[in-house]
């Protein structure tokens, strides 16, 4: 069976797996390295501490009135290890002949390596004594104009012994808190490192979510990117430039064929207006009026998917809404159906482009009138943060609910008048201001509701609240509808 190493998908966390294992192996290597080197290296240590104990000695010894030395200070160095390890530890004080003035252990002789003499200079070497291996060092010193050498010795079984029971778990203990340490200071600084060198990364990310269709001059910073990662981004910006040259490639074909098939389509209902009267005439001016009204919202989706054509600034809706309202009306009683308008009385401004507004609105309550039985009621109901249109026609399938958006798409009972393209419109002027188009089925009985929800733009406190009313003429509510006698018999062509 292939073991197959499976990589974090995060970058940071890669950097992160491959500094922490980089360091574990180090640490590991240094474990080893230490350990078969301890022997080698407590010896090295110990030649240069016996030195260093030596040097100190001979810094605090006393002397007599003629210069010559007597012993140690007792203030200073404690006499009890001389006394106590008289066997493990040897202290001689001689002159440049190896003439010893003063002695721990009694004996007045100068100490040597085996075999070999006194020699006046600074060494460190091993010797026997009675059998026992000592480590010894001779250290040079000046007292009164006069050199002087401290001989400083301790036996091997004493450093032996120390090293087991101190030395090597002092050293293990040592090595783990300060790997420990070191590892844990090492993955926190690379860490917060790590956060802000890939701040630019996060940033590009961040921008490229935030890139749509309505927004695709934007383009991912570039500057502070890593080397690595600036082709990347340099490659993304230049497929957003080509993706922005087609679509808006296809934007301007949409229109431009739209404005171009106006006129023939005026000619042609010219045409056949001034000829004789009959059934057929009459057919092909309504073929005539359907094309005419698809290549009007080709036009109207075009100008709507572009963004400079949208004037965004806060308005008091009340207005708007009951403009749209009365220009709805008509259409609304030629198809016997009742509008109903209801403000809440906690609504506030809008941030909205006012044509874009009532098209937005119009679309809305033409598709719920369409789709509405005679003597139904359709409703128009308004807060602080959107509005819903709600009908009682046969609803649409929960399965088609999410297509109800997208353009050119029919119902299989969808009625022949209209292209498909009014709620694709709807979607697009939405998708301008921020705010989010659903449809829902309508709880309790049948029927369709389209809800807008609008992204909180303006502070409350700071707007003055607009006073909401149910129209008089529209007092209603969804389960109850005016007779037709109460019906507005204006009328209106679309």
């Amino acid at each position: 069976m292939r073991f197959k190493m499976r990589w974090p998908n995060s970058l940071r966390n890669r950097v992160l797996a491959v500094l922490a294992a980089s360091m574990v192996l180090s640490a590991v290597l240094v474990a080893l390295a230490s350990t078969v080197l301890w022997e080698p290296f407590t010896r090295w240590v110990l030649r240069d501490q016996i030195e260093d104990n030596g040097q100190q000695i001979a810094e605090h010894l006393s002397f007599d009135a003629q210069g010559r030395p007597m012993g140690i200070d007792e203030t200073k160095i404690e006499p009890w290890m001389f006394r106590s390890l008289k066997d493990e530890l040897m202290l001689r004080v001689a002159d440049r002949d190896g003439n010893v003035a003063y002695s721990s252990d009694g004996p007045r002789v100068s100490i040597a390596p085996d075999g070999k003499r006194f020699e006046p200079r600074r060494q460190s070497f091993v010797f026997t004594r009675d059998g026992v291996a000592m480590h010894g060092a001779t250290v040079p010193f000046d007292h009164e104009g006069r050199r002087w050498y401290v001989q400083f010795a301790v036996t091997d079984r004493m450093v032996l012994q120390m090293r087991e029971s101190i030395g090597l778990d002092v050293f293990r203990q040592g090595v783990i808190a300060l790997g420990a340490t070191f590892v844990l200071i090492f993955l926190i600084t690379i860490h917060v490192a790590l956060r802000q060198a890939l701040k630019p990364v996060r940033a590009a990310s961040g921008a490229a979510r935030r890139i749509a269709p309505r927004t695709l001059a934007e383009r991912l910073p570039t500057t502070d990117q890593p080397r690595e990662l600036r082709p990347l981004v340099e490659a993304f910006n230049a497929a957003l430039d080509r993706l922005q040259g087609g679509f808006k490639t296809q934007q301007e074909f949409l229109s431009n064929a739209a404005h171009e098939l106006k006129t023939p389509l005026a000619l042609i209902r010219a045409q056949v207006e001034q000829a004789e009267a009959g059934a057929w005439r009459d057919q092909i001016l309504d073929d005539v009026d359907r094309v005419a009204r698809q290549v009007q919202q080709l036009l109207l989706l075009a100008e709507a998917s572009e963004q400079r054509n949208y004037r965004v600034e806060a308005m008091d809706p009340t207005p708007a809404l009951r403009e749209v309202f009365d220009f709805m009306e008509r259409v609304a009683a030629r198809h016997g159906v009742t509008l109903g308008l209801h403000l809440s009385p906690s609504l506030r401004a809008w941030h909205a482009d006012r044509g874009a507004l009532f098209t937005l609105l119009k679309n809305l309550l033409e598709n719920a009138i369409q789709h509405s039985p005679p003597e139904s009621v359709v409703a128009l109901m308004a807060g602080p943060d959107g509005f819903t249109v709600a009908d009682q026609g046969r609803g649409v399938a929960e399965k088609d609910l999410p297509r109800i958006f997208e353009r050119f798409w029919r119902g299989a009972d969808r009625r022949e008048q209209g292209a498909g393209l009014g709620l694709a419109i709807c979607t697009e002027i939405a998708a301008a201001h921020g705010w989010r188009l659903s449809a829902h089925g309508r709880v309790p009985g049948p029927g369709l509701e389209v809800r807008c929800e609008m992204a909180p733009t303006t502070d409350p406190a700071t707007t003055d609240p607009v006073a909401g009313a149910i129209l008089p003429a529209c007092n209603t509510s969804l389960d109850s509808a005016p007779s037709a006698a109460q019906r507005p018999s204006r009328s209106f062509s679309v």
